[in-house]
């Protein structure tokens, strides 16, 4: 359902609380997790009457119908079908030849319509943020999806899934070539469209005839599941990004809000199970509801989640408030060494978030032990965490970490280097003051070559001096330099030997990229001798603008022919031509400054 809207533009951003003027009740206070405290709920008259709307329904008043019922039923789907009121495809996606065919469309035209809104320009980038609309007065709106700090196909949640309890699903949204190959984006969109889907369906669920008209139940819950899924192959497989997701607290609400969401919705429609899902729900909800999965969204936003669909309320099995009973410890270090800080706290369902210098920290600041992995002198500070849960919040003593400034020096060997053209020189580093003694290896000019990250450098196809620098992973301002020179063939010259048919010709140098070049004034000596009868030729050339030009050669009756010239910078090739006759020959050459 995904696919179509790809080519609409998307923006970045945060938590929207209830917007101040904005129509509707603010029913949902999402102040209240942070107290611990938060249920889902949302205003919902399933029974209201909307039997004159019925009655006076044409093909015509199709949108002023729908905003109708959902104003009288479910005020957030009003507020969005209001919202998306110019949208040209909303009337694609209704079918308005009925009233009864108009509500069962509607599913599929609250889901692709909350795409529209996802999606659009002002709110999203695609692979960048995502955003949520949850009712009129409250979204989520741009939080990132740090794609580009891990984000993988979702397709890899397939081999956690040991049931066929989503697997229409499954071939759409896991194994289909394209919608496989979508990341996390893929997966907050369609549980958002997912869950405006739902209630939309539900408030007209007694106008769709007959069984199984809709599957808004089963895809509600399979996108939570592939949320759930998706978070556990992140922490086994790619832990820098789940760490990165982690550390986000808009995120760390979305993902309890959406499960509430879900539990809240498929609760409401459970009287109507048979028309709004199939068969398979059941095992949906023990898939969402399986230990595995309720651990992980636990241990991703740390607050506790209820163990039973029926329930909507977070914090469920917490008895004490927190306490904590082993307060973190002072801490020195040099520059460069890692550094942590752990708290020991009892009461169940713990959240935690350390702070230094009394200021949120980032990054890994929300589980019991905070940790630096190369501590510099400007982590240096007073660390203290808070402890919560839905009863209660305590802020441990406060610690200190020192950092004491490492002597670090940095060597490069050899420092000196003579090479020719492609040759190649293997490099060490060697790095003292500090336990970490990794370095990142680099050219300092453009077209100086390469190097590999182990140390081994590859001389250009041209002269000149270079350098070759490695930088202290510990600390980015220590590095040092070693110096090459590049030199053509040793002045002794060169021996190159073959063989030419007759009118044939050959180049040199041969490969790629099939010329010399001199960073200064070079000399340029070549010498070849071939068969007494034949009649070889010697042409040097040289790149002017974009344009190859003969600057010297040697025309001689015999296969014996010299060429002695000085050239200025720039990029050279020599021609070896048969003009009459054929045979083997020999070319020595040099070229030097």
């Amino acid at each position: 359902m995904l696919a179509r809207l790809l080519g609409t533009g998307l923006v970045a951003g945060a938590l929207l609380l209830p917007q101040p003027g904005s129509a509707g009740p603010a029913s949902i206070a999402l102040g209240d997790i942070d107290q611990g405290t938060f249920c889902y709920r949302e205003p919902l008259n399933l029974k209201a009457d909307v039997s004159d709307l019925k009655a006076g329904f044409t093909a015509s008043n199709w949108l002023a119908t729908i905003t109708g019922v959902y104003g009288r039923r479910w005020p957030s789907g009003k507020a969005l079908a209001q919202a998306q009121a110019n949208d040209p495809y909303f009337k694609g996606f209704v079918d308005t030849s009925s009233f009864n065919k108009m509500a069962e469309s509607l599913m599929v035209a609250l889901h692709e319509e909350t795409h529209m809104w996802d999606l659009d320009g002002s709110r999203t980038q695609w692979n960048a943020y995502s955003s949520s609309w949850i009712d009129d007065t409250t979204q989520f709106l741009k939080f990132p999806l740090y794609d580009a700090d891990g984000g993988f196909p979702r397709k890899e949640i397939l081999a956690l899934i040991k049931d066929d309890a989503s697997s229409d699903m499954d071939k759409l949204y896991l194994q289909d070539s394209a919608q496989g190959d979508y990341h996390l984006q893929g997966v907050t969109a369609e549980l958002n469209a997912g869950l405006m889907g739902l209630p939309a369906a539900l408030a007209v669920a007694e106008f769709i005839d007959g069984i199984g008209a809709s599957n808004s139940r089963d895809i509600a819950l399979t996108n939570l599941n592939y949320l759930q899924l998706y978070l556990r192959v992140a922490k086994a497989n790619h832990a820098g990004y789940y760490a990165k997701l982690k550390s986000d607290a808009t995120w760390r609400k979305y993902v309890l809000v959406q499960f509430l969401r879900t539990a809240y919705f498929i609760t409401q429609s459970d009287a109507q199970a048979a028309k709004l899902g199939s068969s398979k729900v059941p095992a949906l909800i023990n898939r969402v509801y399986a230990p595995e999965n309720l651990a992980i969204l636990e241990d991703f936003s740390g607050y506790r989640f209820p163990t039973r669909i029926s329930d909507s309320c977070m914090g469920g099995g917490v008895s004490t408030a927190p306490v904590i009973s082993a307060p973190p410890q002072n801490v020195v270090v040099t520059a460069g060494q890692a550094a942590s800080f752990s708290v020991s706290a009892s009461g169940g369902a713990l959240s935690y978030q350390w702070r230094k210098n009394g200021v949120n920290v980032a990054g890994n600041g929300n589980a019991a032990t905070y940790r630096i992995d190369s501590a510099q002198t400007a982590d240096a500070g007073s660390y203290h965490v808070v402890v919560s849960n839905s009863l209660g919040t305590v802020a441990s003593s406060a610690a200190s970490l020192t950092v004491n400034p490492a002597n670090l020096q940095i060597g490069v060997s050899p420092s000196i280097a003579t090479l020719n053209m492609g040759a190649t020189q293997a490099f060490s580093a060697t790095v003292t003051g500090t336990p970490n003694t990794a370095v990142t290896w680099s050219v300092v000019e453009q077209d100086g070559g390469s190097i590999t990250p182990a140390g081994v450098y590859t001389a250009p196809a041209r002269l000149g001096t270079f350098h070759v620098k490695a930088t202290s992973q510990a600390d980015s301002s220590r590095s040092a330099q070693a110096t090459i020179t590049v030199n053509g063939p040793t002045d002794s010259g060169t021996t190159v030997t073959g063989t030419l048919a007759s009118g044939a010709s050959t180049r040199l140098p041969g490969g790629s990229p099939g010329y010399w070049t001199v960073a200064t004034r070079y000399n340029f000596r070549f010498n070849l001798t071939g068969p007494a009868s034949a009649d070889f030729d010697l042409y040097l050339y040289k790149l002017v603008g974009s344009t190859w030009t003969l600057v010297a050669k040697s025309e001689g009756p015999t296969s014996t022919e010299a060429i002695s010239y000085v050239g200025d910078a720039g990029r050279y090739y020599l021609r070896l031509t048969s003009y009459a006759g054929s045979g083997a020959y020999t070319l020595k050459y040099s070229i030097y400054p």
